[in-house]
């Protein structure tokens, strides 16, 4: 008779605490708005990379793709995001990455690498379309319906790499907070994981 010693059980892996979360998608899936929305329920910093793109080079997105080309603008973007995810500006921050920026595998790895949880926030491609509709909002891949579709189609596939999608055709802004909260187990009185 041998004398074993039971296997105690594994303790469960410890839950790391996100230190920002991105949020990701088309344009007109409501990345700001719920952005700010998401941030200011979790007492977090809400961070537009768009905003930082247009800070640091001094244009406007829409200057930037018409005067230098696409080409440019996602060098600033993959340079911008490496410096917020890098730095201590990404803590406790809710990140809103430009409609192409998650499309580029390199960001993808750089949320990854730095467990930054990315939400794919998604709707039908004919309500992004109205969503875009404001004529005060110029959105420089914006233009007839066939070719907004299409460009939704093509990185859709990409957008499914997010470690979550919340649908939100339909939806009030609260309401998907909320599931982003509850889905990620956010903590709204810390800003951590429950």
């Amino acid at each position: 008779m041998t004398d074993e010693i039971p296997s105690s059980p594994r303790p469960h892996a410890l839950r790391r605490i996100p230190s920002a979360v991105s949020l990701v998608g088309f344009m007109g899936a409501g990345k700001t708005t719920v952005g700010r929305a998401l941030a200011a329920k979790l007492g977090w910093r809400f961070v537009d990379l768009d905003d930082l793109i247009q800070a640091r080079d001094g244009r406007t997105v829409p200057e930037i793709f018409q005067q230098s080309g696409e080409s440019l603008f996602r060098g600033l973007e993959r340079q911008l995001l490496d410096e917020v995810v890098r730095s201590s500006q990404s803590g406790r921050s809710v990140l809103s990455l430009g409609g192409g920026a998650f499309i580029d595998n390199t960001n993808q790895q750089l949320l990854r690498e730095n467990g930054i949880p990315a939400v794919f926030l998604d709707a039908p491609a004919e309500e992004l379309f109205r969503r875009c509709e404001d004529p005060a909002v110029v959105r420089p891949l914006r233009s007839d319906r066939e070719r907004f579709s299409a460009l939704y189609e093509q990185r859709r596939p990409a957008y499914l790499n997010a470690g979550l999608c919340i649908q939100t055709a339909g939806r009030e802004i609260a309401s998907i907070v909320d599931e982003i909260i509850a889905r990620l187990g956010l903590d709204t009185q810390r800003g951590a994981c429950r």
